[in-house]
């Protein structure tokens, strides 16, 4: 309310047992003041999974970040290092202010306490305060040793005011770049050697929202839950301004035997969070689908389908983005301050290209894979439309838009052309029959489309600063020798480039998360990612990983 109009409050709670969302819609009830920020609360509130979940409130001018768990390594997983002097060097903010009224023993001597502390103190600058007000020179006091991890994954801490910046690709990974870059206040010129937008990868019109469950934590899990989450609260308030698809749920189907044993194992976990997937036999499965179906499955609520390319073309309508077509930029050079790509140039480059995002001598170490897949539109008739939600199996087929229904989509891998073959479609018709009774529908195959995907080797995206190969492999040489090894030292990039790419097939699911962390990281803003997620999703992780796997034999 008091605010400058230009100022945002960055939110960070950390909390091991939060409220269900049954209990806050009741809570608020008694606080009739505070009705439409609570309302405002419920309507984002996530499902209650362990980790990081981001919020926006008040145009974006109030971020929340809800750390989901125990308190102590909620707080550890912002730390960039954990050693004073560098954490101090490299941090981009410090906390203002402290509220630790739940803390009754802030300053009680015990070794979880003090390491909390020390934490909290790593994360604070010289003018914090707290509430209460006691609680600051404990924390200004505290120096117990905390684990401490090498730095590799930042860079320098330079500050700048970036206005302008270039972004290659005019994908769903580049579109979403821009538009967060734009919501931030910054000019962004979008390059894309097409004539249009979502003309590769993400040239999709019916691109289905597709999570990752399952009982096992994993980087790629654990960022594919995170990302799930964000994706469908994001694309609920675009749905509000924008007809461009549909979130009713889809059915993943248990249509063989290993399926069915990988969709029983969740349904224990399943019962903790009803709101991510409800295991349902054929019966409930049918009903849902508005269609007979000769299995049951996993019921997915918040998913659904997006059109992508009509997706693209709201986010590049944000005011403060010019799109260049028919550009193919070959060559990125970098000369007093700016990124020059063709005539256009900046002092940031978001490289979101795809498959070809490692074609320039700046990028040729990233590890990208081509994945080809083809999509077949099949003839909507009497009998099909009954379809009321997207059906995965082997393959997926979507409710009919615009007249036809998606079915796909194949999967080949190094292969990079773009013409549409009949003996994909033929491929994606037999997967049909293992989704959709054959006796409810004859199709007709109406149109082809074939998309590039790009992949890494451990599935996450790249997504951050590109780093300086070479160099950066002389700066942690050392971890050859001794993988664990403490290295003092940022990691070696190349000032203002950065890459996002390597979304694989699920780019829908992931690239809002990622594409809202870039622009955070490009504009200086508290990173609302665990660092443990951010070093996952670094393009220099490979570098690093390669070089812990050395081994050094003497003689």
């Amino acid at each position: 309310q008091y605010a400058p109009p230009t100022a945002t409050l960055f939110f960070f709670s950390a909390e091991n047992n939060p409220v269900s969302k049954i209990d806050l819609k009741r809570f608020i009830t008694y606080w009739p003041e505070l009705l439409p920020q609570g309302e405002a609360l419920l309507a984002l509130y996530p499902v209650l999974t362990p980790g990081f979940h981001r919020l926006e409130f008040e145009q974006g001018r109030v971020q929340l970040t809800l750390m989901l768990g125990d308190v102590l390594p909620s707080f550890r997983e912002l730390l960039v290092c954990g050693e004073p002097t560098l954490e101090k060097s490299l941090r981009e903010y410090t906390v203002d202010a402290w509220l630790l009224k739940g803390f009754s023993n802030v300053g009680a001597s015990s070794l979880w306490n003090e390491t909390l502390l020390t934490t909290l103190h790593l994360l604070s600058g010289e003018h914090t305060t707290s509430a209460p007000t006691s609680a600051i020179s404990a924390i200004k006091s505290a120096a117990s040793r905390i684990p401490k991890a090498t730095p590799w994954h930042v860079a320098p801490f330079r500050k700048s005011h970036t206005k302008r910046a270039l972004v290659l690709g005019a994908g769903l990974a580049g579109c979403y770049t821009a538009y967060a870059l734009a919501k931030r206040g910054m000019h962004v010129t979008l390059i894309d050697a097409g004539d249009r937008v979502g003309t590769g990868a993400s040239g999709n019109c019916q691109a289905v929202l597709y999570p990752k469950l399952s009982l096992y934590s994993s980087p790629l899990l654990q960022f594919m839950l995170t990302a799930f989450q964000f994706a469908t609260r994001t694309y609920r308030e675009f749905l509000k301004q924008w007809p461009i698809g549909e979130l009713n749920g889809i059915l993943q189907l248990a249509y063989h035997e290993k399926e069915q044993r990988s969709q029983s194992c969740l349904d224990e976990w399943l019962r903790h969070y009803p709101e991510l997937g409800i295991l349902v036999d054929e019966k409930q499965a049918s009903a849902l689908a508005g269609i007979d179906l000769k299995s049951g499955g996993l019921y997915i609520p918040d998913s659904g389908w997006i059109d992508s390319p009509a997706l693209c073309e709201h986010l590049i309508s944000m005011p403060g983005i010019d799109f260049v077509v028919n550009t193919d930029v070959e060559l990125i050079n970098y000369a007093d301050g700016q990124w020059y790509a063709n005539a256009h140039h900046a002092d940031v480059l978001v490289i979101a290209n795809g498959y070809r995002a490692n074609q320039f001598e700046q990028t040729k170490h990233l590890p990208l894979k081509s994945i080809r897949g083809q999509m077949t539109s099949i003839v909507a008739n009497e009998l099909t439309q009954n379809l009321r939600i997207p059906l995965c199996a082997d393959g997926h087929v979507v409710p009919a838009y615009k007249g036809a229904h998606g079915v796909g989509a194949t999967y080949q891998s190094g292969r990079i052309d773009v013409e549409c073959d009949p003996c994909d479609d033929a491929q994606n018709l037999e997967r049909l029959w293992g989704i959709y009774p054959a006796p409810m529908v004859v199709p007709q195959v109406a149109s082809s489309w074939v998309g590039i995907r790009t992949a890494t080797p451990d599935y996450l995206p790249l997504v951050g600063q590109v780093a300086q190969a070479d160099l950066f492999r002389g700066q942690f040489a050392g971890v050859a020798s001794n993988a664990k090894r403490w290295i003092p030292s940022s990691g070696c990039f190349y000032e203002g480039l950065y890459a996002c790419s390597g979304f694989g097939s699920r780019g829908l699911t992931t690239i809002p998360l990622s594409a809202e962390y870039l622009a955070t990281l490009i504009s200086h803003e508290p990173a609302f990612l665990p660092n443990p997620m951010i070093r996952s999703l670094s393009p220099a992780r490979f570098l690093y990983r390669d070089l812990s796997r050395i081994k050094i034999y003497p003689g």
